[in-house]
């Protein structure tokens, strides 16, 4: 029998003891990298409700562990973590497991967490109409409604067409305000020491916007870059360092399992007026929020009265000049962020430490580049056949012509001799121009990521006022002649440069005085029209 005793105290020393949860303390520093969403277009807008990026989070925590087995929490992650992600460095004994705790502290948590135990339920009395309270107890809560249990028996929140309300006695068991990791950690001493957590987090994303205002001498602009940065997730990063890649970064989209948790509503009567009560019965009424008791202890359905007493006296000024004081100039801004090589992508470090607050986008300054050279044409595309002139061989007696309106395009490129040479990330424009003292939007082009020494070209509005003219008056087999007019109604000559595409096995002539080059398999023809003037040209294309 003692043999048997000491075999049973012998198994119940071996077995491990129970883990303690231990709570690691808020972060001290924090690191925020934030990536683009891949499948948003070149410069399209951020959806704050559907943010299509990540980040990579880092934080800073000093954590006291006990000797033994411990359940080590990080409380106030950001909502959005992917568990399998996570990586805890600085623990004496690692990690053994990793658990996202996804019972957060909302009104439908506490519904479920309260389901079958005493609340304190606040209702309007039917004969004296003050607000009276009672013990009750809360038998079921769901999409049909919440039922509790009184002395005088069993019926539904608010259905009594009264207001009514409850107050929970004590805390939730179970329930985090915020979002919590937790991993289980062993130490074999007590220990005090700083670890890092480092996970991926969805829900955030980044975009570019800049600014372009053209000088009055209409061959410079003043360029400035904005980022705008995206959180739609429950948690703030304050003060953090903050980094943004740019780049298209291959991701392969994952379906994730996401647990939505059964919403409490009622479908009774709810406190609202008639014209404001939906038609449609199947719409849910808002979600019951528990109330506040006043710190007056006075009825809700009375306000108190505040009366406010105005007195008047005569008072004495002394009209002595004060000394002006000492305004100090105002610090200079901070520098923008340098790009950095990530593999293919940038890396831009934004300079100062900034604030990624919850559910709001914010901006920050990404350059500032005054008297970028640029250069001012009118573009057209257009076909080098003429799929509209007759197949007939020989003259066109009647040739149709077609009239077409080019576009306004700034050219430039991204390297030092034009004021840049940096790489630029995709982004929407604004670019202004000075029009009687004023600056006025001309156009919201979209900028494609751009290396450096890549060429820049932003396409603004259609140029109304030039119209170019094309027919054909001749047709051989394997050839046609065509003809241009060109109309200019500026008071300003314009530079007109005219695109035509599909010509890899196209053999264009215009005559030797013309300005014609071949430039990303396309043949390109300048013209040089004067103001308020009116050019015709005529030119061969000729094919095998």
């Amino acid at each position: 029998m003692r043999g048997l005793l000491a075999l049973v105290f012998a198994i119940g020393a071996a077995a491990p003891a129970l883990a303690d949860d231990v709570a690691a303390s808020d972060p001290r520093d924090l690191s925020v990298t934030i990536y683009r969403d891949p499948a948003r277009s070149q410069g399209g807008a951020i959806d704050l409700a559907r943010l299509g990026g990540f980040a990579v989070i880092t934080e800073t925590r000093l954590v006291t562990l006990p000797a033994g087995k411990h359940r080590l929490r990080f409380v106030g992650v950001v909502d959005g973590i992917i568990p399998e992600s996570a990586i805890v460095t600085g623990l004496p004994g690692g990690v053994i497991e990793k658990n996202r705790d996804a019972a957060l502290l909302s009104p439908a948590a506490l519904f479920r967490a309260f389901q079958g135990r005493a609340i304190t339920l606040k209702r309007t009395s039917r004969v004296t109409g003050k607000a009276a309270t009672l013990p009750a107890q809360l038998v079921s809560a769901g999409p049909d409604g919440v039922v509790f249990k009184t002395a005088e028996g069993e019926e539904a929140l608010r259905c009594s067409g009264l207001p009514e309300t409850f107050s929970y006695d004590r805390a939730a068991e179970g329930l985090s305000a915020r979002p919590v990791l937790s991993v289980l950690t062993s130490s074999a001493r007590p220990v005090t020491a700083e670890v890092k957590l480092t996970y991926i987090a969805e829900g955030f994303d980044w975009s570019a916007s800049y600014t372009a205002s053209i000088g009055k001498d209409a061959q410079t602009l003043d360029l400035g870059g904005w980022i705008t940065l995206a959180n739609s997730n429950s948690v703030s990063l304050p003060n953090a360092r903050t980094q943004i890649v740019a780049g298209g970064l291959g991701r392969e989209a994952a379906q994730r399992l996401r647990a939505v948790p059964p919403q409490v509503s009622l479908n009774c009567w709810p406190q609202q007026r008639t014209h404001q009560v939906p038609r449609k019965p199947e719409r849910p009424y808002a979600l019951v929020s528990p109330y506040r008791e006043p710190r007056d202890e006075v009825d809700d359905d009375y306000l108190q009265e505040s009366n406010i007493v105005v007195t008047g006296s005569r008072r004495s000024y002394d009209y002595a000049v004060a000394a002006p004081m000492m305004v100090m100039p105002p610090p200079p801004p901070p520098l923008p962020p340098q790009a950095e090589q990530l593999g293919d992508l940038k890396l831009y470090r934004l300079p100062e430490r900034t604030s990624v607050a919850a559910r709001q986008m914010k901006q920050s300054r990404l350059l500032d580049k005054p008297g970028v050279g640029f250069e001012h044409v009118l573009d057209l595309a257009l076909s080098s056949y003429d799929s509209r002139a007759p197949s007939e061989v020989g003259s066109v007696k009647d040739p149709a012509s077609y009239t077409h309106t080019p576009l306004t395009l700034l050219r430039s490129r991204n390297d030092r001799d034009h004021g840049l040479g940096l790489p630029l990330p995709a982004g929407q424009f604004v670019v202004e121009q000075d029009h009687d003292g004023r600056m006025l939007p001309v156009g919201q082009p979209a900028l494609r990521d751009t290396a450096e020494d890549e060429k820049i070209e932003l396409r603004l509005n259609l140029a109304e006022d030039v119209a170019v003219e094309r027919w054909t008056r001749k047709v051989a087999k394997r050839k046609q002649w065509q003809e241009l007019r060109l109309a200019n109604s500026r008071s300003v000559a314009v530079t007109v440069e005219l695109r035509f595409t599909d010509a890899a096995s196209m053999r264009f002539d215009f005559g030797k005085d013309a300005r014609a080059f071949r430039r990303d398999g396309e043949q390109v023809l300048v013209v040089e029209l004067p103001a308020n003037a009116t050019s015709q040209l005529s030119y061969t294309v000729a094919w095998n």
